[in-house]
């Protein structure tokens, strides 16, 4: 009989059910004389589809990629040890949409999160059933808390009441974890704890809970701390609960929001700086006029993918200079466009670089920064319906969010130094305004509250907050409003050191994990190995996502779930059983 290696997997999310995936097919072509065995850990039982694509969650939660561009490989028939793991179709066969033959013109659809979770759940239960009957995996709904290396060799496994071990490897993939939370978040924490009238969410999911909050009714005034994508869940999901939103407007996806209640400032939504994120084109044919030739992106690569001028990069302008050309180029070529007569290419490919360097540069071409939140969304709207002359920002970030696969393939595993790479990931983090922006609908359902009196936005900039005995005191200039209900919709950043998870802080403790640099992550080989001394050779312990930020940029999105690091790491953890 074979012997057996173990494979740990911890967080069995998209992206450890892509890798896992990956790596069994990788197996099924190998004479090995170790038979696998896996050991598969997701603590919320959701395996396939993790909690952010969760299949119970309210369809008010929309996936922020359209399903024109998500692109998931199907999984061919995969014969392993005598056992048949049948093919599974990829997402547009499951949907059973070829993009190839729909309108261009047709508006881009955002499905709901659960909508993908039903795929992978389903993508996942085809996968692992005939290895579980084979006796080749175990499931276990448990939070691992500790991964230890033996002195033998093996790794243990720590749960809260159980512990695993004689493994061999362990994959993490585990995803976005709790931090320390900031003075102001422990202080409204103890406020509410305090105050009977008045109720906090420290995070905005499930959405479910606020829904159920006894607090939350028509005659409520909920602040939400935060302007992004979250905001935008939590706002609809609740708006839902007592009203409607209709589309009157198919060409502008201009919507009304109705209800039966007299709902007057029920949402009260702020952050540090009161930008709106900006949304992506309406559909296929506007989208296209910011997707830069081959040839420009095979320019831009071979730039930003030279080692020499990597290692010679002394900020990030390396890389604006790089895109620069390009971004100008696109909007000359732009049909309606902010752009003066007088200016030539030249002046335009300054202005993009002052912008990318400092946002709250002013200049014609820029949506400027002292209108009000409302007329930036509704610019925005315009440029993405194809309305409105669109502004260089506006196509600054619609050609980033083109070329950030380009980005992500050639930075990450760079020769920058740690301070340049910091300024590369802040200078992308800046930009998901506008590259990560939401579908036209979402901007303007936020719209049709603001015009039905459900949404103020007198206070979405910075306003100062004070507790009192009613509630959260929020004052902009002489106006204020009193809150009883307070949302934190504001993700953490992946910083490892504030990470408070068990298994991270007992990684660190044990010196497992190495940091790139503190406002960042961990330090990984390009096959996803940790770089942490002698580990690295070993090939014992990998990570992928999220916390390796520090080493690759681009980890969060699901089509970087099913991209080339896991793949990456599969071939070479199937190395391992030569």
């Amino acid at each position: 009989m074979k012997n057996e290696r173990k494979l740990a997997v911890i967080g069995v999310g998209p992206r450890g059910l892509y890798a896992t995936e990956q790596l069994i097919s990788r197996l099924s072509n190998k004479i090995s004389e170790a038979r696998p065995y896996l050991l598969l850990f997701e603590q919320t039982g959701n395996f396939g589809c993790g909690h952010v694509y969760d299949t119970n969650q309210v369809t008010t939660n929309w996936i922020n990629i359209s399903e024109r561009i998500l692109n998931l490989d199907p999984r061919p028939t995969i014969h392993l040890e005598g056992i048949k793991i049948p093919a599974f179709p990829s997402y547009h066969q499951w949907i059973d949409k070829d993009y190839s033959i729909i309108a261009i013109t047709e508006p881009d659809i955002y499905p709901p999160r659960a909508k993908i979770g039903n795929y992978l759940q389903q993508r996942f239960e085809t996968f692992i059933r005939p290895l579980v009957n084979a006796k080749m995996a175990t499931l276990h709904t448990e939070r691992v808390e500790n991964v230890v290396v033996l002195e033998n060799g093996k790794i243990e496994i720590k749960t809260k009441s159980n512990t695993y071990d004689s493994i061999d490897e362990v994959l993490l993939t585990i995803g976005h974890q709790p931090t320390e939370r900031s003075e102001q978040i422990l202080q409204w924490e103890k406020y509410s704890n305090d105050n009977e009238k008045v109720f906090f969410f420290k995070n905005s999911y499930p959405v479910e809970r606020l829904l159920n909050c006894k607090g939350i009714h028509a005659k409520s005034t909920i602040g939400i701390r935060g302007l992004g994508l979250t905001m935008i869940d939590v706002v609809r999901g609740i708006a839902t609960q007592f009203g409607e939103f209709k589309i009157v407007d198919s060409t502008t996806q201009k919507c009304e929001y109705n209800s039966t209640k007299a709902i007057h400032n029920l949402f009260v939504p702020f952050s540090l700086d009161g930008l709106p994120p900006s949304p992506k084109p309406l559909n296929e044919k506007l989208d296209s006029l910011y997707k830069p030739t081959a040839e420009q992106i095979s320019t831009f690569e071979d730039l930003i993918g030279n080692a020499n001028a990597q290692r010679k990069a002394e900020s990030s302008d390396f890389l604006i200079d790089a895109i620069t050309p390009i971004i100008a180029k696109v909007f000359t070529q732009l049909p309606q466009a902010f752009a003066p007569s007088k200016m030539t290419i030249q002046d335009i490919e300054q202005v993009t670089k002052e912008w990318l360097k400092n946002q709250a540069y002013h200049h014609p071409l820029i949506v400027s920064l002292k209108q009000t939140t409302q007329k930036m969304m509704q610019s925005f709207v315009g440029m993405a319906t194809g309305k409105h002359n669109v502004s260089l920002d506006f196509c600054i970030g619609q050609v980033w969010r083109h070329c950030q696969p380009s980005i992500y393939k050639q930075l990450s595993f760079n020769e920058c130094s740690a301070k340049v790479f910091g300024e590369i990931i802040k200078l992308d983090e800046r930009m998901k305004r506008y590259s990560y922006g939401p579908p036209v609908e979402s901007i303007q359902q936020m719209l049709a509250l603001v015009s039905a009196g459900v949404m103020t936005l007198d206070f979405v900039n910075n306003p100062d907050i004070k507790l009192s005995a009613e509630g959260w005191k929020l004052k902009c200039e002489e106006e204020s409003i009193i809150v009883t209900v307070m949302i934190n919709s504001v993700l953490d950043a992946p910083e490892i050191k504030a990470v408070k998870s068990p298994i991270i802080k007992n990684l660190l403790s044990n010196d497992i994990l190495q940091v790139v640099h503190d406002d960042f992550g961990v330090s990984t080989n390009e096959d996803g190995y940790l770089d942490s001394g002698d580990h690295v050779e070993e090939k014992k312990i990998a990570l992928l996502g999220r916390l390796a930020k520090g080493t690759i940029i681009g980890v969060d999105a699901i089509l970087q779930c099913f991209g080339n690091r896991p793949e990456s790491w599969a071939a070479a953890a199937a190395k391992n059983w030569d």
